[in-house]
């Protein structure tokens, strides 16, 4: 059942990823599927305990929601439910590695599309993609990168 639920998650990732894409919106409905996979990864996972499902539900959404709510559009709303439902489903170690690696990616992208000309810096671009992206990598690589990461700064 652990696997079908990651293959459903991951697929699931790349629909919205491409959906983002194409509409610049993240459905509510494959966020509460996304919830939905959460919810029943809690019952079959048992690696995670249910507050580290809890606060991998706050530890980017509600900064995000802020964010937002002190700069209008900096993130959409479907961002911001995305994170807190797939939150949910990763905990808070792999949720905040894939934020990290969805603002490295993003960042690059926007610095990419700065240069060429290809947008200005009022324009907006779709940053979904790169949050489904860093959650993918996350779920397969996520505890690897974190060991790596620890293991350089002498932890």
């Amino acid at each position: 059942m652990t696997y079908i639920l990651l293959i459903a998650f991951v697929i699931l990732l790349i629909i919205i990823a491409i959906w983002d894409i194409r509409t610049m919106e993240i459905s509510n409905v494959a966020v509460g599927i996304v919830l939905g996979i959460g919810v029943l990864a809690a019952f079959v996972q048992r690696d995670l305990l249910l507050w580290e499902r809890l606060v991998g539900l706050i530890c980017v959404s509600l900064p995000l929601l802020l964010i937002t709510m002190a700069v209008p559009n900096a993130f959409g709303g479907g961002d911001i439910k995305l994170m807190a439902a797939a939150g949910f489903y990763l905990g808070f170690r792999l949720t905040l590695l894939a934020f990290f690696l969805s603002i490295l990616g993003g960042g690059i992208y926007g610095i990419w599309l700065l240069l060429t000309k290809k947008k200005d810096k009022k324009e907006h671009f779709a940053f979904g993609p790169f949050l489904c992206a860093g959650m993918i990598v996350a779920v397969f690589l996520g505890e690897w990168l974190i060991g790596w990461y620890m293991n350089q700064m002498g932890f």
